[in-house]
């Protein structure tokens, strides 16, 4: 049996990249599994791909809209069950100094990344608190402990990530239920695309650049950190809650 078998499992952002590898892994761990995003078509072939490994469920929709985010809990419970783990994933990233970025970017990045998160676990925790149990990982990001070069308000929402992780550990301890946080580093996935053209570089040339400044010289594959979500959701930490995990190949010890 699977570390998850029969547990019930909800990904924000889970249509690509470390969302997508993550709700891979809980499916070949036995977990029943819901993924969502805003791009429907895109999350649709998701699907259907991760249907080869396991029981998968799609639901459309935006994490910064309170009535989709009580749709993504209501609904996987229908159709899977109650809910035992939730991974506030899904995430945007606007690259721009300060000055240039407008009040829609910040809208946008605070939307998905921060209140996201808030509006998911909101949801879900009423069902965790009535059978006392329930784990949260919420994926914030290196960005959320050293700031960078133009991602001011990207580095605001991840900081603020770790503290409401730390906030919530704190209130729903006593009820059985553990709140953590991943802080990846710098991961290979489709993000990279966008980071490559605003710099004027082609992925590739993008990714040698930023390695040199990696210790271990390369970016994370998705299903390292999606390990790492796994273990901080799981039975393998049980006695962690409030704590933010770092996966960065180094970065952050410089």
């Amino acid at each position: 049996m699977g570390r998850f078998e029969g547990q019930v499992v909800l990904v924000t952002g889970g249509s690509l990249g470390i969302g997508y590898a993550t709700a891979r892994a809980f499916l070949a761990e036995g977990a029943r599994v819901a993924i969502t995003a805003r791009d429907a078509p895109r999350l649709a072939r998701a699907v259907r791909t991760l249907r080869r490994v396991g029981r998968v469920e799609g639901i459309p929709g935006d994490v910064s809209r309170a009535e989709d985010a009580r749709h993504f809990i209501a609904k996987a419970s229908r159709r899977l069950g109650p809910l035992d783990v939730l991974v506030n994933n899904a995430g945007i990233w606007v690259n721009k100094l300060l000055h240039e970025t407008t009040e829609r970017d910040y809208d946008a990045e605070m939307g998905i990344n921060l209140k996201g998160a808030f509006l998911c676990s909101k949801y879900a925790l009423p069902g965790m608190r009535r059978r006392k149990r329930g784990s949260i990982v919420n994926v914030s990001s290196i960005s959320g402990l050293v700031g960078s070069v133009g991602s001011s308000i990207y580095c605001a929402s991840k900081a603020g990530m770790i503290l409401m992780t730390q906030s919530m550990a704190l209130e729903y301890a006593k009820d059985g239920i553990r709140v953590n946080a991943i802080c990846p580093g710098e991961v290979d996935t489709p993000m990279n695309e966008k980071a490559a053209r605003d710099m004027g570089l082609t992925r590739a040339r993008y990714i040698r650049r930023v390695s040199k400044e990696i210790p271990m010289g390369r970016f994370a594959a998705p299903d390292e950190i999606a390990r790492a979500i796994l273990f901080l959701a799981g039975d393998d930490s049980s006695y962690m809650t409030g704590t933010a995990l770092v996966v960065d190949g180094g970065f952050v010890a410089r």
